[in-house]
């Protein structure tokens, strides 16, 4: 049948792909010739065909895909160059940067960060490795770092010191989480920031809070943790520890003459030759004003101690220059060990500082450990110390006055208003009892200034008595002559009372004003132009010279009694006291002797002419009542009732 008719060669070629076309008209070969030469060649062609139309395929399609692959490789590819530069973009705008360490933690990349003028972060930190060049801050964040990562675990927000070129510290705070390959540990990576300012700020807020802000030195509060953390060494390792307080003699009184700057600067010295003394394990700090307390650890033995706080006392007393003037200071310091002498912060310093005041009543510039006895002393001490602060309030304080005479005619020409303390339970206390309480603890100028008003009180209660009395003198401390107040006070005092300064008369030591000549002159010309008597107190104990004596406006010199008291047998008192008096009188100034005890010691002063003289042979300090009698409207002669001589 005719449709069951095979296509003929040349129809079933037109089906068969280019390509075998191709090589068969290469070959020479028709359609018709491969029928001719076996009838299956016709149908292998037609596989050949369709191999190479599958092989083309194949092709179209992996052509295809790779376009495709390439083209959204492109895009990825672009994406990440833009991701790139936002990070990179972000990073540079930004306080933070990226880094990458090896295994060794040691960095390899830390993305740029200007430090301005020290250079860029990553060239300082590059090749660096924590714990080396790279340091923790303090020990806590040093702990935490190598815990974790020894454990390959992340980390956050520690703390790291670097040395920068110019030699200033950079802080950076990095946080950071471990890197694998597989199983393979191969670093960290992380993210860090510029720290400096907040840390340095951080530092100088600590620095306020735990260092004392003129010396250097650990302050009380530091002290206390230094000391607390001892306490807990030494109880372990059963070495104790010693403190010893230290308290500078006669601060008080270069502070006040020479002024704060001066005492600042004594202070600062003293720092620095304490720091030069002991170990590093050791501390010394300033718990405020002159006190200074040093923690020795590890020992409590009494000689060792001992050459410790004689070099204390050696290196405190050198001589030093303030203000352009010569300075020498010394020390008086106490000494409590642990366990003996207690074992918490509280009682080692406490008895510590009463140490130090058994030293300073042993003659200062010395040093003394605490004994069993002087808790009984201290507590006197505190309890003193408290009642003098309400003695003012309580009205407990009165004035003793001491009369002076005139050798020439025995006439009583003077007088000088003594403070006296009258506790409510151990009566009458001298001043030598509360005095040097009173310019440590600062209570001096209060009690100065109540001297001042009661004796101008006194003085106008007796006028209006009708009693004519005579000149009154007034000790001022070395505080008082150092506040700038001063001469406001008195003229104050005297408004108050409706006295003329002719009434007053100020005694100063002779140490007083030699501490500072120039500024005791201005102040001594202002109190003598307002028509105020100065007299030299405790003359031949200090350093003065003719030089100066010439420039102060006074016009009394006392004698100290200490070279009263050997007259008239001791050959130097007898030889100081007639030098004194020529003196004296060469630059037309009277001369009092203070603490005539005997008749001896009363002719020798009236035959080498001696004007004044004040002590217990002529009359004894007394109360302002008991003084009345002896001042009648008439200035009193008492010609007839001192001793002969």
């Amino acid at each position: 049948m005719a449709g069951d008719e095979s296509p003929t060669p040349a129809a079933a070629c037109a089906t068969w792909h280019p390509m075998l076309l191709r090589q068969l008209r290469r070959a020479q070969l028709s359609p018709d010739a491969l029928a001719t030469a076996h009838p299956a060649l016709p149908g292998l062609m037609d596989r050949v065909s369709r191999a190479y139309a599958d092989a083309e395929q194949d092709r179209y399609l992996m052509e295809r895909s790779q376009e495709v692959a390439s083209r959204e490789m492109g895009e990825l590819y672009n994406e990440l160059r833009a991701s790139q530069a936002r990070l990179a973009s972000l990073v540079s705008l930004s306080s933070d940067w990226v880094w990458e360490q090896d295994a060794t933690l040691r960095f390899h990349y830390v993305s740029s960060h200007d430090l301005g003028s020290t250079g860029d972060l990553a060239a300082l930190l590059t090749g660096q490795q924590i714990g080396e060049a790279v340091t923790a801050i303090d020990e806590d964040d040093a702990c935490k770092h190598r815990l974790l990562t020894d454990d390959r675990k992340p980390f956050r927000n520690l703390r790291f010191r670097v040395q920068q070129p110019d030699g200033t510290p950079l802080y950076i705070r990095i946080s950071g989480e471990p890197v694998f390959d597989g199983e393979r540990f191969t670093g960290y990576r992380g993210v860090g920031s510029d720290v400096t300012h907040s840390t340095v700020a951080e530092q100088q807020v600590m620095q306020l809070a735990r260092y004392d802000s003129l010396t250097g030195l650990p302050n009380r509060s530091m002290l206390i943790e230094q000391l607390e953390s001892g306490l807990r060494q030494a109880r372990l390792t059963r070495l104790g520890l010693a403190v010893l307080f230290i308290d500078l003699d006669r601060f008080k009184y270069v502070n006040d003459t020479l002024g704060h700057d001066a005492g600042d600067e004594l202070l600062k010295t003293m720092a620095r030759r304490l720091s030069g003394l002991v170990r590093q394990v050791d501390t010394v700090a300033r718990l405020g004003g002159d006190e200074f307390v040093i923690l020795i650890q590890n020992t409590t033995d009494p000689s060792t101690l001992s050459k410790v706080a004689s070099r204390v006392l050696n290196v405190l007393c050198e001589p030093m220059r303030l203000s352009d003037r010569p300075v020498q200071v010394s020390a008086s310091v106490g000494i409590a060990l642990f366990p003996s002498d207690g074992d918490d912060t509280t009682t080692l310093l406490k008895n510590a500082d009463s140490a130090m005041y058994l030293a300073k009543a042993r003659g200062k510039n010395n040093f003394q450990f605490f004994t069993s006895e002087l808790a009984e002393r201290a507590a006197r001490h505190f309890a003193l110390e408290g009642d003098l602060r309400q003695a003012v309030a309580r009205q407990e304080l009165v004035l003793h006055y001491q009369p002076r005479f005139r050798l020439s005619d025995g006439a009583m020409c003077g007088m000088e208003a003594l403070l006296r303390w009258q506790h409510p339970t151990r009566g009458l206390i001298p001043p030598g009892e509360f005095i040097d309480l009173a310019e440590e603890s600062g209570l001096i100028v209060q009690l100065g200034h109540w001297v001042m008003g009661e004796a101008c009180h006194q003085i106008r209660l007796w006028r209006e008595a009708g009693l004519e009395p005579p000149r009154c003198a007034i000790n001022l401390s070395a505080r008082q002559f150092g506040n700038e107040g001063l001469i406001n006070e008195v003229q104050a005092a005297l408004s108050e009372t409706v006295l003329e300064a002719q009434a007053l008369e100020v005694e100063i030591t002779e140490s007083l004003l030699m501490s500072d000549p120039d500024r005791a002159q201005q102040v001594l010309l202002r109190l003598h132009t307002l028509g105020m008597a100065i007299a030299i107190d405790d003359f031949g104990t200090g350093y003065s010279s003719l030089a100066y004596l010439k420039r102060f406006p006074a016009q009394t010199l006392k004698i100290d009694r200490s070279f009263i008291q050997g007259l008239p047998d001791d050959r130097d008192d007898a030889a100081i006291t007639q030098a004194v008096i020529a003196m004296a009188h060469s630059l037309e100034m009277r001369v009092v002797a203070e603490g005539v005890e005997t008749p001896e010691q009363l002719a020798f002063l009236k035959a080498h002419g001696c004007d004044e003289v004040q002590g217990y042979l002529l009359g004894r300090p007394m109360t302002a009542e008991k003084l009345a009698p002896l001042l009648p409207r008439e200035a009193l002669a008492l010609g007839t009732d001192l001793p002969a001589v």
